[in-house]
Parts: structure tokens; C-alpha cells; sequence
């Protein structure tokens, strides 16, 4: 017989000593809904004790700290992130959200995928394997996000890189399959990852997980897409459509991020419905570092929720918030030993001032004490970088004015993208633009600018010409190597010239943000690895980000995020009008089509 079977054994019966002893705690048991106080008792990795005392049974090496007065909860578990869109590599941004609870993430690496493949993808692995955070990973199903010529992407995932990538250990799926045109219209190639999926998964006998991602589907689109073998989405906007996803079978991540906040809609109509909540979780999906240092990451949901929670006059509780960030997700994963307290689980476990504002006292990850009081314990070193992470802008030509002029010898109507500030989902307006000695120009005071996507990856000069209302700015130009998910170079500016310069910035920097004005550079941030993540310390990251949007406000724009909001200007999956290095791109009821500027 397994002698460390027998051992566990006697773990339990105080034969052995422990190697933390958590004291006098408020023990929350998401499975029962019940909180009682007393200890929980962890040897190796698990969790041996719980209520009993086993303080004769430590010895010299026992750690015994006293949380008397605090609340005990599994540790968070975030299960749809995107880190690359944090700007944190993910040594520091496990640095990062650690000290606020987090114990577990499920990174999906789309954004690395488009710039650098399968290899950008096993290199972050090698780095999540590094760090203290325990990560999982969906293998990118849309990379890029659309094929048959609508964008140009540093790398292409099909069926072989899929069957690849499942076969490792940390990747648990199918990431979010953001192409449900493809899905609804039977495409062979986005169908044939998703049954490669259950091939696989399903005979290692694991839990097979296919995410989604359909902004706004409903009815038989939706039905067909569910059927297609998609478990989960992220992406609802409205309380209808989260109760339709729910009611055909779906589990919903309620999503609350840095520019796309659903939650509290989404929990009103929950409240308002009486809806169950078993089959909700809460994700960020993409979180800047600002908030992610500030405010904090799942613990700062939950303190928003909370307040929802106060309001709701029992119709919503905190054991219903508490499960959505840890039994919920655990469960839907067929994570058996995380999120919840319980003899033989993981010994993750977050603990919490109170549950009002979720102050973290101290997490703790696989037995091991990883944070108390905000600060890390036992942190490693930063992570070394091969130089194919950190030299990703490849573009051969140098652009100038000329490049960004649109000639026109009349005045024409042209469709325009319309940012809507917090959402994903853009609109579609038809402006008439007159022409100014034989161009057309961004127009102010409509606030129409010009927006440029720049080809960055295979060396060719290829970029593609449009108009972006509600970025706000009146001078100057902002451009960026963020740009979701082939992450090519966007441009938004007034001044051509300007616009100009900021590429060539870019260039210069190997990938980044940069606001330019009259041709000088008024702020700066540089993102080594993949054009995406910066190899500085989370502080300089936010201070640079802070100077960003604060030379973005100088120039007159009012967007809480500008970087967020632009960068999604190119997805061309998510409705209505986008903008990709080759064209506009319209979601219709046949699926994606490009489209003319003119009208």
C-alpha cells in the first residue's frame, strides 16, 4: 500500500506534525453556506484539519498564525483572463494579484498566439511554471481571430498546433472560440479544433472545456452555436441575454473588467429574476494595471458585488458572490480539489478583514504563506526573455504624411466606427466628409478621425485607412501595438504627419504605446515582449500608463481607457464595424464581410 496514502491518514489523527495551523478564523464553507470558527490545519499541500485543534500535535517547524476576528475563504480563482492584456508579464502580475486573494487563473494566451504562436505560448507556460500563481491555459482557438484574408497575424494556430498544445499538462481546453460565425456556418476548420478537443480531453478521461464568445447572439444562432459544443461565454451585455444563455445550457462568466463592466446590470436582472446562481462565475477577461494595483482583481469584484448584495434584500447573498469566485468555477472546470474548504483539498486559501470591503490579510497557495499584508513572501526572480519575445515590430518601409492621406476630389459619405465608451460593440454611422484641397480630413469638431492599421509582422507596409468617432482627441495622434488579436499597429489621429511620427516611434521602441504631437513624442511606454507586456516593475508600468492618459487628456480626449478601447477597434469578431490591416469589416446576419469606406 502507497505509504503516503497511509500518512494522509495520519495527518488527519495528529500523528504527524503539521505545517501551518490558520487559528481562531471565520471559516466560510462555500459548500453548506455555513461560517464557524476554528482552525484549519495544512500539512504539504492540503488541508488535514478543519475546526479541530491540532495545536499539541505541533512541533518546532509548525507555523501557527492566530487570524482570530478574520474571514476564511477559498482561494479566488479568475477562470477568463487574457494576462498580456494586464501589460504585466506574468511573472509581475502574479506578483501583483497574489497579495489581493487570487490563488488560481485560467489564462487564455490569444494575444501572444497572434503575435508569436505556438512558441510565444509554451514561453509564457515555461514562465507561469516559474512563478507562484497557479495557471492553467486554453489552447487559442481563433488565432487569427479571422482568417480567409480579413487581417494579417504574426502566427496562424490550426488543428496540428491545437492537438499539440492539448497534450500538455497546463492547457485544461479550447479557449474562447470567438469566431462563432464560423461555428453557426459549419466551418471545418473552427468546428475540427472543438472535436479535437473532446477527442482529446475526453480520453484521458478529463473535463473537457470549449469557451465561447458571441456578443449578442440569441435564438436559433445561439442554439446552434451551444450546439456546436461551446460550454461557457463571458460576453453578456444585458440581463436577457445572460438569462438566455443560462436557460439553453451555458454557463455565463459575469464579466467586470477595465473596459467592459457587466456585472452590475447582469446581477440586477439576476435579483430581478430570481435567478440561480450555480452556474455564474466572475471573470475580468482583460484588466489594466492601474486597477489591477489599485483596486485589486477578483477581491475588488467582490467588494462591488457586495454592495449589489446589501441592496438586494436577500435576493442575492454573499455565500451566491463567494461560490461565483471560487466553487463555481472550480466545479465548471473539474477543478476537484480547489475552491472550496474541505479535508484533501488544496490548501489555497484567502483571508479577509471582513466581507464588506474584502481587505486581504494573507494568501496562501498550495500550503505555502504567498502574501500577508500586501506584501509577497518568498517572491522569485524576474524571468529571462529570448530575444525572438522582444523584437516583434518588423516593417521594413518608413511611413510619412502621404501614407495617411485619403484623396478625394469631392466631398464622399463614409462609414465610420463608432466607439461606445465601456463596451466592446462598436456602431456604424454614415458621415458625409467633405474634401479639403483634395483630401479628406479628420474632422474635430464631429469628433471623425482618422484611424490607421499598420501591418506589423511579416515586414510588408501594408496598412488600411478609416474614420473612429468618440476617441475624443483634437490634436496630435496615439498609437499602439496593442490592437486584439493579430495586434497590429493602430493609429488615431488628426494631424497625418503626426500619425506618421507615432509609427515610426513605435518602431524605434520594438512595441508599445506612444501620444505624439506637432512631431515630438509627449508620452511614451514601451511593451518588449510580443509588443503586448513590459519587462518593468507593475509601479513604473502604472506610472507610465498614468502619463499616457494623462497626454491622451491634453490632446481632448475623455475615454476612461483609451488603450483598451482602441485596441478592440481592430477585433473584427465582435459587432458591428471594425477596422484590420486589409479593411472594414461588418457583422452580418451572413457572418463577417468586408466593407467599402465609401458609401
Amino acid at each position: 500500500m502507497n505509504d503516503s496514502y497511509v500518512q494522509s491518514i495520519y495527518n488527519s489523527l495528529g500523528k504527524n506534525a503539521p505545517d501551518l495551523i490558520l487559528k481562531n478564523g471565520k471559516i466560510f464553507d462555500v459548500m453548506s453556506g455555513l461560517v464557524k470558527e476554528g482552525d484549519i490545519t495544512i500539512k504539504g499541500q492540503r488541508i488535514i484539519g478543519l475546526y479541530d485543534d491540532y495545536s499539541g500535535c505541533a512541533d518546532k517547524y509548525t507555523k501557527i498564525i492566530d487570524v482570530k476576528g478574520k474571514y476564511l475563504i477559498p482561494g479566488l480563482i479568475e477562470p477568463h483572463i487574457h494576462v498580456e492584456s494586464s501589460m504585466l508579464s506574468m511573472t509581475n502580475f502574479a506578483r501583483t494579484v497574489i497579495p489581493h486573494g487570487t490563488s488560481t487563473i485560467v489564462n487564455d494566451p490569444h494575444e501572444i498566439a497572434n503575435v508569436l504562436g505556438k512558441n510565444g505560448i509554451i514561453q509564457m507556460m515555461h514562465e507561469a511554471e516559474y512563478c507562484k500563481l497557479r495557471c492553467y491555459f486554453t489552447a487559442p482557438s481563433c488565432v487569427p481571430a479571422l482568417g480567409n484574408g480579413f487581417e494579417t497575424s504574426g502566427a496562424v494556430l490550426g488543428i496540428r498546433e491545437i492537438k499539440s498544445l492539448l497534450d500538455n499538462r497546463m492547457v485544461i481546453g479550447l479557449g474562447e472560440v470567438m469566431n462563432y460565425p464560423g461555428v453557426i456556418l459549419a466551418f471545418p476548420d473552427i468546428l475540427s479544433k472543438i472535436n479535437e478537443t473532446y477527442r482529446v480531453k475526453g480520453y484521458k478521461k478529463s473535463s473537457v472545456i470549449v469557451d465561447g464568445h458571441c456578443p449578442g447572439l440569441t435564438g436559433k444562432e445561439l442554439s446552434a452555436y451551444i450546439n456546436g459544443g461551446i460550454m461557457a461565454d463571458h460576453e453578456c451585455a444585458t440581463g436577457e441575454e445572460l438569462e438566455e444563455k443560462l436557460s439553453k445550457g451555458m454557463h455565463v462568466m459575469v464579466r467586470n473588467g477595465s473596459s467592459a463592466r457587466n456585472m452590475e446590470p447582469l446581477l440586477d436582472h439576476v435579483i430581478r429574476k430570481n435567478i440561480d446562481t450555480r452556474r455564474l462565475m466572475f471573470c475580468v477577461d482583460d484588466k489594466n494595471p492601474y486597477e489591477l494595483i489599485k483596486h485589486g482583481h477578483i477581491d475588488y469584484t467582490l467588494k462591488q458585488a457586495a454592495e449589489i448584495v446589501k441592496q438586494s434584500n436577500g435576493r442575492l447573498t454573499m455565500l451566491d458572490i463567494l461560490r461565483m469566485a471560487t466553487l463555481n468555477v472550480a466545479d465548471f472546470f473539474g477543478f476537484k480539489y480547489l475552491g472550496r474548504l474541505a479535508i484533501q483539498a488544496r490548501a489555497d486559501i484567502t483571508i479577509v478583514e471582513d466581507l464588506v470591503n474584502f481587505n486581504v490579510f494573507a494568501s496562501i497557495i498550495n500550503g505555502k504563506v504567498r502574501a500577508i499584508e500586501g506584501k509577497n513572501v518568498d517572491d522569485c526572480e524576474d524571468f529571462p526573455y529570448h530575444s525572438y519575445m522582444l523584437n516583434t515590430v518588423k516593417i521594413n518601409k518608413v511611413f510619412k504624411k502621404e501614407d495617411f492621406q485619403i484623396i478625394a476630389k469631392t466631398g464622399k459619405n463614409i462609414r465610420v466606427i463608432k466607439i461606445n465608451p465601456g463596451q466592446l460593440v462598436t456602431d456604424e454611422i454614415i458621415a458625409k466628409m467633405l474634401s479639403v484641397n483634395g483630401f479628406i480630413e479628420s474632422d474635430v469638431k464631429d469628433d471623425i478621425l482618422k484611424i490607421s492599421i499598420v501591418q506589423r509582422h511579416t515586414g510588408e507596409s501594408g496598412h488600411f485607412l478609416g474614420f473612429v468617432n468618440g476617441f475624443g482627441i483634437k490634436d496630435g495622434a496615439v498609437a499602439t501595438t496593442i490592437g486584439h488579436d493579430s495586434h497590429n499597429i493602430g493609429v488615431i489621429g488628426v494631424s497625418d504627419r503626426d500619425m506618421a511620427f507615432a509609427v515610426e516611434e513605435i518602431k524605434k521602441m520594438q512595441g508599445g504605446i506612444v501620444v505624439v504631437k506637432e512631431g515630438k513624442t509627449i508620452a511614451s511606454m514601451e511593451l518588449k515582449i510580443g509588443g503586448l507586456q513590459s519587462l518593468k516593475q507593475p509601479n513604473e508600468i502604472v506610472d507610465e500608463k498614468q502619463k499616457i492618459l494623462e497626454a491622451y487628456r491634453a490632446l481632448g480626449g475623455r475615454l476612461e481607457d483609451p488603450i483598451i478601447s482602441m485596441s478592440f477597434l481592430q477585433l473584427p469578431v465582435i459587432p458591428h464595424l471594425k477596422i484590420t490591416d486589409k479593411s472594414l469589416v461588418k457583422i452580418t446576419s451572413n457572418g463577417p464581410q468586408k466593407v467599402s469606406l465609401f458609401v
